[in-house]
């Protein structure tokens, strides 16, 4: 039967990418980090049409199997009933008989998205409250200044700090120690970089993925996505910086501060998620030195970044087939 083939490619498709996706990501970097904003964008991509693969199991599910609809409230079973059988690729009667209600496999996608926008609103919710509680620390009308061109917030600190929030958030914020530590040109590097952070909407790119993965970061994939992106997002600025000073002053930049507290660690503890994250983008890190200096061959990550485009190719096709009957029919008037 084409649609239980079909539903066994689909839900293979979705846990096998949910479990093994983690090792795809990790084995593409090498060919990922030389493109870093096109590797978010395909991550994110990746992650939307993972979760618009789960989202098409139950109501595929629906079209091979019939149950209970009593307890559905008035004319509802009907409408349901009505709109399942005009979806269906199946002839009526063709349904195995179950004791699952129906009505739930085609709510399941509902459900599902329900939850990361309620997660999502909380989060966000939660982030502004962060954002304000860190404002309020900042004197972020002090004393500013104009520092290799861009307008920076001058924070009296004994770490050399430089650190970037939102634009209406303060912006850019360094340290006087910052100015001492760094000459001309690695001065130049960290502020392009974190320029770029908010020239490109690192913080809100940052905020969108944290609301999605946080219900489902149990799962490896989402878990791995988790944590490439804001790696990526630094090489993104990395990339901006050299572009603007050159790969030898960033480099020396990071090699000074790399093994500086990070600003999230002196405001509110280690961060242990990407809420903390997506408030603070910093140029601090020496891991990302060998990347600049020294990067592995593209040519190692070629085969696994093949393999994921071409799974998430097959789930985006699978879901396209089971959501866009369900959208038809409801545009042909089954709920009237």
């Amino acid at each position: 039967m084409t649609v239980l083939f079909g539903l066994v490619i689909l839900a293979g498709t979705v846990i096998g990418f949910g479990i093994f996706g983690a090792s795809l990501i990790r084995s593409a970097a090498p060919a990922l980090m030389r493109v870093p904003r096109l590797a978010v964008l395909t991550l994110m991509s990746a992650l939307g049409i993972w979760l618009f693969a789960v989202m098409a199991i139950g109501p595929m599910l629906a079209w091979l199997i019939s149950g209970p609809n009593q307890f559905m409230p008035g004319a509802s079973a009907q409408v349901c009933q009505r709109c399942l059988q005009a979806a269906s690729p199946l002839q009526p009667g063709a349904e195995i008989d179950t004791i699952i209600p129906v009505v739930l496999l085609l709510l399941a996608p509902l459900l599902l998205l329900a939850v990361i926008l309620i997660t999502g609103s909380w989060l966000r919710h939660r982030r502004q409250n962060t954002l304000r509680t860190l404002s309020k620390s900042l004197p972020c009308d002090g004393n500013r200044k104009i520092v290799a061109g861009h307008n920076v917030l001058v924070l009296p600190s004994q770490s050399p700090i430089a650190f970037a929030l939102p634009k209406r958030r303060c912006g850019i914020v360094i340290s006087p120690v910052l100015l001492e530590l760094l000459d001309e040109q690695e001065l130049r590097a960290v502020l392009a970089h974190e320029a770029a952070h908010l020239k490109q909407r690192h913080h809100l790119v940052l905020a969108l993925l944290h609301g999605v993965i946080v219900p489902l970061r149990w799962i490896p994939l989402v878990a791995a996505i988790a944590d490439a992106v804001p790696h990526y997002l630094e090489m993104a600025a990395d990339n901006a910086a050299r572009s603007e000073v050159g790969t030898p002053a960033l480099a020396s930049a990071l090699l000074k501060l790399g093994e500086k507290p990070k600003m999230a660690d002196r405001f509110h503890g280690p961060a242990d998620s990407l809420a903390e994250a997506a408030v603070t983008l910093h140029a601090a890190g020496a891991d990302r030195i060998r990347q600049l200096v020294a990067p592995a061959s593209g040519r190692l990550g070629i085969v696994p970044v093949a393999g994921m485009l071409g799974l998430v190719g097959i789930l985006m096709i699978s879901s396209v087939t089971v959501h866009v009957p369900y959208l038809q029919a409801v545009l042909a008037g089954c709920l009237t």
